[in-house]
Order: C-alpha cells, then structure tokens, then sequence
C-alpha cells in the first residue's frame, strides 16, 4: 500500500478525472457512501447524527454522507461552514441533492453557536467534513469557530472525512484548533498525518476506504513512500535449499559487549541466529569472552585488543583483514560504549570493511560528529537510530526530530548516503534516493531496555544472508514489529528482549 502527500493525492484525482475519464462526482459519492456505510456497520440502529459540511470537495462527501444515512432512516442534521456560491461544483450538486431530499442545512453564521451546541448536544455521532487534505496553518473563520463548538459539545462519536480538519496533512502538525476524531475514513490510501504527533492523535482510528481510483492510474502517479509490506519482500522468503548449509546463509560479525554491556551484544547475536543467519561471531573486547560464552552458546566468540575498562581500542587485531574476508556483513554498536579514540575508531572501521554494515547505538554517537563521511563508504550502510540518537546525529533537539520525522530521516539518509530506520511507534525508514517506508507491526512492548540491538541483530542477519538493502531493512523492521506483538502473551509491561527474539520465528512463519 502506498501512502500519499497531499500534493500527489490530488495528482492522483487529476490524472483520474481528467486522462481516465472518471467524473468527480462519482469518486465524491464513492468517498461519502463509503463513510456513510462504515458509519451503518458500526450503528446498526439508526442514530442522531450532525454532518459538518465545508465548501471544498470535503464538503462534498458530507452531503453524500448526509443523503445516505438519511435514507437510513437516521435522523440527519446538516450544517455548512459557507456560502453556496464557493462550493465547488461537485459539492454544489450534492448540497442541492439534500436540499431536494427535504434535508435541513443551515449555514453556520456568527451568533448560531448555541443551535449548533444544542444539535451537537443531542446527536449521537457527528461527521467532520468540513476541510480535507490541503489545510495549512491556523483554521480560518468561520471553520476555527465551528471546530471549538464541535470540541466543547462533542457527541459520543466522532467520524472525520480523509483527515481531521486542523490537521496538516504532510507533517501532522495542529497549529491550533483541531478536530479530535473517534475514527477516520481516508481515500485510497493513508496520508503522511495518519502516523505523524501530533495529528495521528487527533485521527483517532484510521481506516482506508476504496474509491474507485483505477490501479492504471496508481501506477501512472506512484508516491514516494509505501506503508510496508508483503510486496517489498516476500519473493526473499522462500523455503530454504534442502542442499543450504549455514555458509550458504551468512556469517554476521557484531562488534559490541565491553564491560557491563555484554548483554546487547548477546542479545544480537542471539536475534540473528534466530532471523536465519548461518553463523553469528560476537567480537568483544578481550577479557569478555569467557562471560559471554556462557551466554551465547551457539555463537562464536572473538576477543578484540582491550583498552582502559575493557572497552574497545583503536588498535586492531593483527588477523582484522584476513578475518574480514570471511564475514557477509557486520553490525556495530550493541554494548559498543564510549571510549578515547572512538571516532577514529570508527572511520577506520568504515573504510575497511567490504560488507554491508549496520551502526547503532554508540557507533551512531561516534559518528554524531561528521556522519557525512559515510558519503564515502561506497558500500550499503544502515544506521538505526531512536530519537535521541537522531537528535545528536542532525544537531538538533529530540522535539524537533519527532515533530518531522519523515523529513529529518529522508535528509540524514540524503546526507550520508545510508539507508536510516528512524525508531519509534511508525519506524520510518529512508533511502538515499528519496524513497521512504512506513512500518505498522511496532508495538508498546518493545519501549524496554535491547528492543535495538534485536533489531540490530536482525537487520544484520538479513543482510548477511544475502537479502538486497531495499528488501532487508523493511523485512527486519516488520519482523522485530510483529515478534513484539507476538510476545505480549499477559501484559505489555512485561515482554522482555529476549521474549522478543523467542518470537522471531513466528514472525518470520506469518510473514510469508
């Protein structure tokens, strides 16, 4: 599924109206009745219901919306935010429709707040359409009116039309009133605001309604960013060879675990065994090996020239290149810690290994400094960052990050020439050269303490098995989502890492 801007949304109408022939008013009366039905399935019995209509083509399917439930036997109340005469066309037609029908349709004006107080006090649900996906800034008047009457007297339900009037659809912003649904119907696709704070508060539920947008055209005007997937992945899900064996899967390396953090590394490794890797090796500073052993059994063990707190060194170990050559792809951070001459460390790093290479937690720290050099790497890179890590690789705030995630990730993979997973409630994952995906899989249970390193663990296992970066990052990400999900058995509060890692197997079984 594709998710849409608000600009390639009305490319998308554009070149459906005027090159495929299909009339506004049918995709109007597709979009209303579709909310209008939703609306019927979730009341069987019919209810009180006040439609909140503007002049754009939002308005539009308010009065579609009106007519159905109308029809219904339910007991419609319509109000409109403006003059007739500024309706477009198609909304224009539809506002005669209901008034024919014998429909009342008030037009808001200042001073009639109290009727429409007392209409919403009485109704059951109320239907926001009164603005749809070009809303930018502040409400305008009177429509910033309308919204603060449907907040103080709101009904016991509350559906709005494509997106919450107040809301902007490219970043979810709310500059300041906004309408808070129960539920929101959106056409043909999700928009940008449906996963961004604050605006995907204020949707409530979204659900996506057809609306007659013939695939033709889809495939003629494709967005940039997809909602991830089956269709980005799945033909690298295959059953395995009865004549594989694990070379034939990837060997992974996993530089981290210095003192007191051993567990992140364990915890990768353990993740990429359970993803499908073929071998895992833990390269820990020397001194660790036997604890971590113990921990990871089926993981191979390498001890890397300790240095003060047996931390990491810049000095490397004599065998590093031969031993390189014999590793599909590296992950660098879980455990990693700080120590001096880390970002040295890491440059030498960066351009010595010939693999593809996932950086995470304080490997993203080393590289807050200068993460453009990655331009120079030349081979596929993820970095995946929570929000703090971002903040401190961009140079900004984290309340900055979160306020436009989408855009901050898409320019810091622009800037360094890597794939980033920005973490959180919708991972946002963005490639160098503008695309973006969107998961959906996360959940609540995995806000606890090496829910990262089992992503990094995973990402790097698919990437050793030999999975293309475009195809492995989304899969992981879905993955790690979906085991999340699978562990919370009793409560959310309680799933723990290694819960997760249990899980993966399941995830990979529903994922295919």
């Amino acid at each position: 599924m594709y998710l849409y801007t608000a600009q390639e949304m009305r490319d998308l109408d554009r070149y459906t109206i005027e090159s495929m022939g299909m009339p506004g008013v049918a995709l109007m009366e597709n979009a209303g009745g579709a909310c209008a039905r939703t609306l019927m399935k979730r009341f069987p019995e019919a209810k009180r219901v006040v439609v909140l209509a503007g002049s754009g083509n939002n308005g539009g399917d308010g009065f579609v919306i009106a007519r159905y439930l109308s029809t219904a036997g339910w007991n419609v109340s319509v109000w409109r935010s403006g003059p007739a005469e500024k309706m477009s066309p198609e909304t224009r037609a539809f506002h005669e429709v209901c008034r024919n029908m014998g429909l009342a349709v008030k037009p808001f004006e200042p001073g009639r707040e109290g009727e429409l107080t007392t209409d919403l006090g009485q109704a059951d649900v109320a239907v926001d359409a009164l603005l749809g996906t070009g809303v930018r800034g502040e409400l305008r008047e009177p429509v910033r009116r309308i919204v603060q009457t449907l907040n103080r007297s709101r009904p016991p339900f509350l559906l709005s039309v494509d997106v919450p009037s107040g809301v902007n659809t490219d970043t979810g912003e709310v500059a300041g009133e906004a309408v808070h649904a129960d539920l929101t119907v959106t056409f043909a696709a999700p928009k940008w605001c449906h996963y961004l704070l604050p605006g995907a508060k204020a949707c409530g539920e979204v659900e996506v309604a057809p609306i007659g947008i013939p695939q033709a055209a889809v495939e003629r005007h494709p967005p940039r960013t997809r909602i991830n997937g089956p269709a980005l992945w799945e033909d690298h899900l295959l059953p395995r060879s009865r004549w594989s064996h694990k070379g034939t899967h990837g060997h992974l390396l996993v530089l981290g675990g210095s003192r007191g953090m051993l567990g992140a590394a364990a915890l990768s490794g353990m993740a990429a065994l359970r993803t499908g890797a073929g071998m895992v090796t833990l390269g820990v500073p020397q001194g660790q090996e036997i604890p971590l052993s113990a921990k990871v059994t089926e993981a191979l063990v390498w001890g890397w020239p300790e240095g003060d707190d047996r931390c990491f060194t810049r000095a490397t170990p004599p065998d590093w290149e031969k031993r390189l050559s014999g590793f599909d792809a590296v992950a660098v951070g879980p455990g990693l810690g700080r120590f001096d001459g880390e970002t040295e460390w890491l440059e030498d790093l960066l351009f010595s290994i010939p693999c593809p290479l996932v950086l995470d937690a304080d490997a993203l720290n080393g590289l807050a400094g200068n993460p453009s050099i990655l331009k120079k790497r030349g081979k596929p890179t993820v970095l995946t960052p929570h929000p703090g890590e971002m903040a401190r690789l961009t140079g900004i705030s984290v309340k900055e990050v979160e306020s436009s995630r989408h855009r901050i990730a898409l320019e810091l993979a622009e800037k360094t020439g890597a794939a980033v997973v920005l973490k959180g409630t919708y991972t946002v994952i963005a490639f160098p050269d503008g695309r973006q995906v969107v998961n959906t899989t996360g959940t609540p249970a995995l806000a606890k303490a090496g829910s990262g390193d089992v992503l990094t663990g995973v990402l790097g296992a698919l990437l050793a098995r030999g999975l293309p970066v475009e195809s492995a990052i989304p899969l992981g990400v879905h993955l790690h989502g979906l085991a999340g999900r699978l562990a919370v058995t009793a409560s959310d509060h309680s799933v723990l890492a290694s819960d997760v890692i249990e899980k993966i197997g399941d995830a990979l079984h529903q994922a295919r």
